[in-house]
């Protein structure tokens, strides 16, 4: 009987640990029947290893079977499933204990008296159970509310050394107590514990939420920061337009006469001139967003300065979705990191590919660059490898491109870095 109660147990567990997420984040589809057949395969094993009455072994399998069926089954980083699987542990052994004290202080039998009595395992499981769909349910509503876990490992680290010790302390003290007393003052021990848990979650959570605001703060300096470049470029492309428009009547005067006294060579060769500058005033690049062709033709001109070659296979359409800020922090981004990359090898290698498609339904960009070898683990998770710089990488590239629920990929093979974007196309 206690064995067919502990294998009902741990199918409950395996079936609120995934119902928990399950309104959360979006499930798997690849290769579905076979993590199910895993996921089973764990269940039997979890439920084989209580044949062997090992109290931390059973634990053990119990995360072991959390952990996976989270990470396995929803779309959700390793080390979110971590804390969400300890998160569910902690409350499968809360309720296993509030079980057998309940029916302790209610009969006012010793804990002892409680396990070893056979009419009574009933009892205590079917609490177990009722507490375990009451807490998960809980906590299904109170995790629902919070996007992402934005925690640092020393922090997730911190918070299982935590549970740690509160579950060897409870441990100890129930073994030494079980003879003789019942679950009154156990019960009032796990209540200040479970106290302690909630303070400490939301210590952590306003932390989250305070480092995820700093991080908006840092995106928007740079995007203001990106903006003002812009805005540089374009007084200085207003200047350059003011002095070539402030001498043009000089110049069809100086044509008129040189016309005029038949001098046609010289009339040529000072209207080519004349023309050459000009088509200063003209944009290299043209593209039906204003703020691309603006950024394309400020790369392009970075380029010619710095001798880097940049091959553009650029298609000419509107992604009217993206706003001028957004398209600054990706491209600006994006194409300055590129730039300063080759900066940092020899002149002969500087090489910067952009291409722009429309296929599909999909917008795909990808950009490519010469590079020396660098740490790509760094800059994925938006930490620069240049001296003296802010350490904002990449991250805020992923930030407004999720924004727009598109995809990124960075990688980079040899001398090459290449980062992909994907959208959907939404104009």
């Amino acid at each position: 009987m206690q064995f067919t109660l502990d294998c009902i147990t741990t199918i409950l567990i395996a079936l609120l640990c995934f119902l928990m997420l399950f309104n959360k984040y979006e499930i798997k589809h690849d290769k579905l029947w076979l993590k199910i057949l895993g996921i089973g395969s764990i269940i039997a094993a979890k439920m084989g290893c209580i044949l062997l009455h090992i109290g931390p072994l059973n634990l053990f399998t119990s995360w072991i079977m959390c952990l996976a069926i989270t990470f396995f089954f929803y779309n959700c980083r390793l080390r979110t499933a971590l804390i969400y699987s300890f998160v569910y542990i902690m409350i499968v052994l809360v309720t296993d204990a509030f079980g057998v004290l309940f029916v302790s202080t209610f009969y006012n039998n010793t804990i002892t008296e409680t396990l070893g009595a056979s009419d009574l395992v009933w009892h205590h499981h079917i609490w177990n159970w009722i507490m375990q769909l009451f807490l998960s349910r809980i906590t299904a509503l109170a995790i629902r509310k919070k996007d992402n876990i934005n925690a640092r490992w020393y922090e997730f680290i911190f918070y299982i050394f935590l549970l740690l010790f509160e579950v060897i302390f409870f441990a100890s003290v129930s073994s030494a107590v079980q003879d003789y007393m019942s679950g009154n003052f156990l019960i009032w021990v796990m209540f200040g514990f479970m106290i302690l848990d909630i303070c400490v979650m939301v210590l952590l959570h306003r932390i989250s939420i305070a480092r995820e605001s700093e991080q908006k703060v840092s995106l928007m300096q740079q995007q203001e920061t990106l903006q003002l470049q812009m805005y540089q470029e374009l007084q200085k492309k207003y200047n350059e337009t003011r002095e070539i428009s402030h001498d043009i009547n000089r110049h069809i005067v100086s044509l008129k006469t040189l016309i005029d006294n038949s001098s046609n060579k010289q009339a040529e060769k000072y209207l080519s001139e004349l023309t050459e500058e000009s088509n200063r005033l003209h944009p290299v690049i043209k593209n039906q967003n204003s703020m691309l062709e603006i950024i394309l033709n400020t790369t392009f001109a970075k380029c010619n300065k710095n001798n880097i070659e940049l091959k553009l296979n650029i298609e000419d359409f509107p992604m009217k979705f993206i706003s001028d800020m957004d398209m600054t922090t990706i491209f600006s981004n994006l194409l300055d990191n590129a730039i300063d990359a080759c900066m940092e090898i020899s002149k002969s290698q500087r090489k910067i590919r952009v291409i722009i498609r429309a296929q599909m339904g999909l917008i795909v960009i990808k950009i490519t660059n010469s590079c020396k070898e660098a740490n790509l683990t760094q800059m994925y998770f938006g930490k620069t490898t240049k001296e003296n710089h802010s350490g904002i990488g990449l991250s805020n590239v992923r930030k407004a491109v999720e924004k727009y629920e598109g995809i990124m990929s960075v990688k980079q093979r040899e001398n090459l870095f290449c980062v992909s974007i994907t959208f959907v196309n939404q104009t």
